[in-house]
């Protein structure tokens, strides 16, 4: 499916690239651990946060994890950045997630029209945050809904968007997920990825799912 952008790379954001860079490859390759950590931890924080109320979904709980892993920080560090923000804007999450209805059948095809949505209008770190905490959103959706060992395909759906949209490239130019730790938590990052989720709410459903 094309986005906004037409076949060539993605417009850059305003963020300049980084002096070292990486291989495009290995970053769709780091993708998968850095997404299973991100989960992770972003589900720990939940339960730490809600406690009994918050929902547990077993096969997150038990997501291998290696500390000593670089990605598994990188993963960590995208999960802090990305709390506030899950915590301040789940009602539109919740609320999306229920007007779209995801099944197994269809969270392909949805995934993808929201990720071509998100970054129609370029890249930026706070938009691949907004990636990956959709990404958790949905897989906790469809596992309250009643199927289960659905998060392996998820993380599909994220490696196979990134790849599509040249993200793993624009991530390569920057030396790789390994930047994401050289980040000062900032603001703008929240802001951004804050953004994107009002822009999913507010336009994904009524121009893609409304008749």
């Amino acid at each position: 499916m094309a986005s906004g952008q037409g076949p060539g790379p993605p417009r850059e954001s305003c963020e300049e690239p980084s002096s070292s860079s990486a291989s495009e490859q290995q970053v769709a390759q780091d993708t998968e651990e850095v997404f299973r950590s991100y989960v992770y931890y972003s589900h720990q924080q939940e339960q730490e946060a809600q406690g009994a109320a918050a929902p547990l979904d077993p096969e997150m709980v038990n997501l291998p994890q290696d500390p000593n892993s670089v990605m598994g920080q990188v993963g960590r560090q995208l999960a802090i950045i990305g709390d506030d923000i899950n915590r301040r804007f789940d009602s539109e999450f919740q609320n999306m997630l229920q007007q779209l209805q995801p099944t197994a059948e269809n969270a392909p095809e949805l995934f993808a029209k929201i990720a071509s949505r998100l970054f129609d209008s370029g890249i930026s770190w706070g938009r691949v945050v907004a990636l990956l905490g959709f990404g958790y959103r949905l897989a906790m959706h469809i596992y309250q809904h009643g199927l289960t060992g659905f998060f392996s395909r998820v993380t599909r759906f994220v490696i196979d968007v990134m790849m599509r949209h040249y993200i793993t490239r624009w991530i390569a130019q920057r030396g790789g997920w390994v930047a994401v730790l050289n980040f000062s938590y900032r603001p703008i990052l929240n802001v951004l990825a804050a953004l994107a989720v009002v822009l999913l709410g507010q336009f994904v459903v009524r121009r893609y799912f409304k008749s």
